[in-house]
């Protein structure tokens, strides 16, 4: 018996030294000619990595419509497009003449999404030949992004929905914008058939995006415009992309302003300094709790420290394999969820002969009640570092029931034998 004990304590010590070094060193694979972690890098937020600094300063240059109504309502445009564009960390700024500063985290999409912030946002549909303009922004009721599907090809179109007043011009146009044919008799007394067009030109921020005609009448009010068509999911997935990013731009509205944009990027906020300063400290803390479980269970507070550490070790796994982004607001949720952790193996130690899912675990539950509550609400916050404090905080919870009725469970038997 004292065998098998010694054998599972071994067992679950292993294991927790398998996760650990999985979670600090990484998983290495052979490819080719060189080893990769396969573990995912941490996505750290722009508090803890670069961000982008981008100032939008007001052309002046048109004095009619540099007014505070035109600063509010082009801030609030650009704000609706940044939310839309599922930026994914921000902050901005607005000054009392207008000129905004965004700061935003770096990443593969920064780029575009400062590009989309500037357009001006303008739809016109217009006769090609006269350039009237028979629609505009001020008939678009909504906008999103449709498919087609053939055998061989898939395409992507942005659907425009027209207001009522909208609906009806759109009716209107599409009988009047068609191809026809005509028939002619020549001197031979041969008949001739002769098509002719009638066009519109579809202009987005003044640039000619396409130029065409209607085949039948559209009644439902919705013009879909062809983004474009492939079999290639990649190729299709930069045509969702555009579609994606028109619909935002013209969901948001038209900018008012036009904006002369400067930008630079920032290094982390934290020095190299603080973060060791920040190592020194946990590092104390580890030492502290190592002690104190000591104390408080002799020898088998050695394997309370070391079922804490396997557990910091597993959520920091799962939040890397999660893809959740790693900022300030999050890091205090790893610290609290390792508190909350400890509570549960004091808990559990300290009352060993109970039933450890029945009694332990079941009353712990119960205790923690506003952490789920917090953890939720925190998790669908707006704001994207309270955000992360709340899946941080969800994985933390999820992370600490799995591990500890697992192998905090199995350990606590087998000492109790």
């Amino acid at each position: 018996m004292k065998t098998q004990k010694v054998i599972t304590i071994i067992t679950i010590l292993i294991l927790i030294i398998i996760i650990c070094l999985a979670s600090f060193l990484g998983i290495y694979q052979k490819k080719e000619y060189s080893v990769k972690n396969i573990v995912p890098n941490y996505i750290l937020g722009m508090q803890l990595d670069k961000s982008r600094i981008v100032n939008l300063e007001v052309d002046t240059t048109d004095e009619s419509v540099l007014t505070q109504e035109n600063y509010d309502l082009s801030a609030k445009i650009i704000k609706k497009r940044l939310k839309d564009l599922e930026t994914q960390e921000y902050n901005i700024r607005q000054s009392n003449n207008g000129n905004i500063q965004i700061e935003m985290a770096e990443n593969d999409s920064t780029d575009e999404i400062i590009y989309n912030l500037q357009s001006k946002g303008t739809f016109e549909l217009i006769d090609s030949e006269s350039k009237e303009v028979l629609l505009n922004n001020d008939f678009i009721k909504d906008t999103d992004v449709a498919y087609g599907q053939t055998e061989t090809q898939n395409t992507v179109y942005l659907q425009i929905k027209f207001n009522k007043e909208g609906k009806q011009k759109l009716e209107e146009i599409s009988k009047t914008y068609i191809q026809t044919t005509t028939q002619s008799t020549n001197e031979e007394g041969e008949v001739e058939e002769t098509e002719s067009t009638k066009n519109v030109t579809i202009l987005f921020d003044g640039q000619e995006y396409n130029e065409t005609y209607f085949g039948e009448p559209i009644t439902d009010g919705i013009l879909n415009i062809q983004i474009g068509t492939s079999a290639d999911m990649d190729i299709l997935n930069q045509y969702v992309l555009v579609a994606e990013e028109l619909s935002v731009i013209l969901n948001s509205g038209v900018l008012p302003l036009t904006y002369n944009v400067t930008q630079y990027s920032t290094s982390s906020i934290i020095e190299n300094k603080e973060i060791e300063i920040a190592i020194y400290v946990v590092i104390a803390l580890l030492v502290i709790l190592l002690v104190y479980s000591i104390v408080k269970f002799k020898l088998k507070g050695l394997l309370v420290f070391i079922l804490e550490i396997g557990y910091i070790s597993l959520l920091l796994l799962a939040l890397r394999y999660t893809n959740i982004k790693l900022t300030l607001e999050g890091i205090i949720a790893i610290f609290v969820s390792s508190i909350i952790n400890y509570l549960y193996l004091y808990d559990g130690f300290k009352n060993i002969e109970n039933n450890f899912v029945k009694e332990t675990t079941a009353k712990f539950a119960i205790k923690i009640i506003p952490m789920y509550i917090i953890a939720v609400v925190f998790t669908f916050n707006s704001i994207a570092n309270i955000s992360s404090l709340g899946m941080t905080l969800v994985w933390g919870i999820l992370t600490m029931y799995l591990y500890n009725l697992i192998l905090t469970r199995i350990a606590l038997k087998t000492i109790q034998k």
